[in-house]
């Protein structure tokens, strides 16, 4: 298991680094794959382009609010000379005059930009923490000179540099103490110098700024509103009581450019915000709409991420026009707005064929040049959507994605869980390597991955699953140990429907409940089991013999639930199970969520449960909630009941 340093920092990657790892890894494409290095990413040099684009937009449109200017050093042309003495002796300073200190550190700071010296060398130590000690003493007009000569020090490695992360710290507690003084203009236009000066995220300052104006949400003006959405985005947390920033949104939707909706939008989807307003996200829609053929991808991926996260059944229609009006954009936008194109009817199961073959087509003519993460998303959509396309170019994608996986094993060793996702995510497209899901099931793989939070990977048990199943002839690779399964089982499995019970029960919960009730009123013997326990639900569970035209209860000696075992008909018959006249029935639920939405097709996922049952020896029956809502009674129910029992006992 690799170190938790190199786990939560970019380093530069070297092949020792990743050896202990690789060297547990038994396959020739971890031990036979090249590497690459990755740059050292610095904290103040390193700009989302999400947020720079959204930074640029206030910059061109705002022109009400002053957005903060750091000082340009280019402008001092003259040589630079030495520092004044009262830098290098700071005792030979009056701390009685901040004028001379404010002087003193513009000077330091044009200093460090053109001899390329940073500020944590000890020699500028003293004055430094005289600098601290004494800037609650300077004016307003000073604090913002301040910040704007701190903006020309040369990019450190962090925002903890020595020295450094002492003067903004301090500089920070300043502006802390005068926000009750200052107004929402000052107020955003000193965010604006903390997020110049990258720090925005961890500024104070920042959030009780944003706490404050946020008091006023209700009587903000366009540009005010936008502005403050904008430090809402990048502190990603939802300061702000957000319902406020919907309904006004929602009022001045109408007079604000795509690319103030995509900052907006931004805002929302950043602070894990989805828009409730069905009125607001038919405007973003129809705003998006019309300005599909000049739109800015990153403007275009904020929307459409914003849409994925709020849009519900309702807007359906309106989505597909959206993604009508998007077609011929294909050829013309990024391939990660493609991506997210593709992604927006996911959430609903709302599957536009023709732009996602268009798209699956573009992934495959760029597959040299897409990101590990990119291709596990594209590959989510076609197993989701368990989607077919005219001329197979899916297949194509997803054999040729096998083999860049296998030619990148740093990058899956970079981000071990949207590699056990990609892999798991094959599996249900109908491609499987044994060799990639050996790694992923490899024990130290996973302490790497998941650290001891193995209940976020369901991948891990599906795929496990997968290779007892789908591949209990022919797998030779690693598997969970039966410690991890037990625990996944207990974890992972939801609890069997009960009426009258405590908990909430859903509709498919209902649903289940009613199957049960109307089979035992023909057979008397269902039970509620997890044969495929890395599939959340229950089915409901009968033994019929075709001979006697009875059902027959379990063996006594079936595993016990949520313990994570994969019931056989062994398991379920026991010493029964040789009988060919007996088959075991699972019946299950097609929830709005296992069928792509106006398509006769199961989801991949879905599909899968099915097709294990089959190979596990088990007879599915599948029973559709839009079907079963139309049965009015119990007896109509008993009735379609045995008639789906009928067609798949005989």
């Amino acid at each position: 298991m690799l170190p938790n340093r190199l786990l939560q920092t970019f380093r530069l990657i070297r092949v020792d680094n990743w050896a202990p790892l690789l060297s547990t890894v038994n396959c020739s494409w971890a031990q036979s794959s090249s590497f690459f290095s990755w740059p050292i990413l610095r904290s103040k040099v390193f700009h989302d382009n999400e947020n720079h684009h959204a930074h640029e937009v206030l910059v061109n449109t705002i022109k009400s609010f002053p957005i903060f200017q750091p000082i340009s050093a280019n402008s001092f042309s003259s040589p630079m000379g030495n520092l004044p003495e009262t830098i290098l002796n700071p005792r030979l300073c009056n701390k009685s005059d901040p004028d001379r200190i404010v002087e003193d550190f513009k000077s330091l700071m044009l200093y460090c930009h053109k001899k390329e010296v940073c500020i944590s060398e000890d020699t500028f130590d003293e004055f430094v923490d005289l600098f601290c000690s004494e800037c609650h003493k300077f004016s307003d007009e000073q604090i913002i000179d301040c910040l704007a000569y701190l903006r020309i020090h040369p990019s450190t490695t962090s925002t903890r540099t020595k020295n450094y992360c002492e003067i903004w710290n301090e500089l920070d507690k300043v502006c802390v103490s005068r926000i009750d003084q200052w107004k929402m203009k000052e107020l955003l236009h000193i965010s604006d110098a903390w997020y110049q000066l990258g720090v925005a995220r961890i500024s104070k300052f920042v959030l009780l700024a944003l706490r404050k104006i946020g008091r006023k949400v209700s009587k903000m003006s366009r540009d005010e509103m936008i502005h403050s959405m904008f430090f809402c985005n990048i502190v990603r947390r939802p300061i702000i009581e957000m319902f406020d920033y919907e309904v006004n949104f929602n009022k001045l939707i109408d007079g604000m450019s795509i690319d103030e909706v995509g900052v907006m939008s931004m805002g929302f989807f950043k602070t894990q915000t989805p828009i409730r307003n069905p009125e607001l996200i038919d405007k973003i829609i129809r705003k998006t709409i019309g300005s599909v053929d000049t739109v800015k991808d990153i403007t275009l991926v904020a929307i459409l991420k914003i849409l994925r996260y709020s849009s519900k059944l309702p807007q359906v229609d309106l989505l597909t026009e959206l993604l009508d009006s998007l077609v011929p954009q294909v050829g013309r936008i990024s391939l990660l707005s493609c991506l997210h194109v593709a992604l927006l009817g996911s959430d609903i199961q709302t599957c536009h064929e023709e732009i996602v073959e268009l798209i699956v087509k573009r992934f495959l003519r760029e597959l040299d040049s897409t990101r590990l993460k990119d291709m596990e998303r594209i590959c989510h959509v076609i197993s989701l959507y368990n989607f077919k396309s005219s001329d197979g170019s899916e297949l194509e994608l997803c054999s040729k994605i096998i083999q860049k996986v296998k030619e990148n094993v740093d990058e899956c060793v970079r981000y071990p869980r949207c590699f056990s996702n990609l892999v798991h995510y094959l599996t249900l497209c109908g491609f499987h390597d044994e060799e990639l899901i050996s790694s992923v099931l490899d024990v130290k793989f996973i302490k790497h991955a998941y650290d001891t939070n193995i209940r976020l990977g369901r991948e891990l048990f599906c795929l496990d699953g997968f290779a007892k199943i789908n591949l209990k002839d022919t797998y030779k690779g690693n598997q969970l140990p039966d410690k991890y399964r037990k625990t996944m089982g207990r974890l992972m499995t939801h609890y069997v429907p009960q009426r009258n019970s405590k908990f909430k029960l859903s509709t498919t919960d209902r649903i289940l409940l009613e199957i049960k009730e109307a089979t035992d009123g023909l057979m008397k013997t269902s039970t509620f089991k997890h044969i495929l326990p890395h599939f959340e639900r229950p089915d409901v569970v009968l033994c019929y013999d075709t001979v006697k035209k009875k059902a027959i209860p379990l063996s006594p000696n079936c595993p016990e639930d949520y313990i994570g075992a994969i019931l056989t008909r062994e398991d379920m018959l026991g010493d029964l199970s040789g009988d060919s006249n007996l088959v075991t029935v699972a019946i299950s639920v097609g929830g709005w969520n296992n069928a792509v939405r106006d398509k006769n097709r199961p989801t991949g996922s879905f599909q899968m449960k099915l097709k294990q049952l089959d190979l596990l020896g088990h007879k599915p029956c599948v029973i559709y909630w839009h079907e079963w809502r139309l049965l009015e009674n119990h007896r109509d129910r008993q009735h379609y009941m045995k008639r789906k029992l009928s067609a798949v006992c005989c």
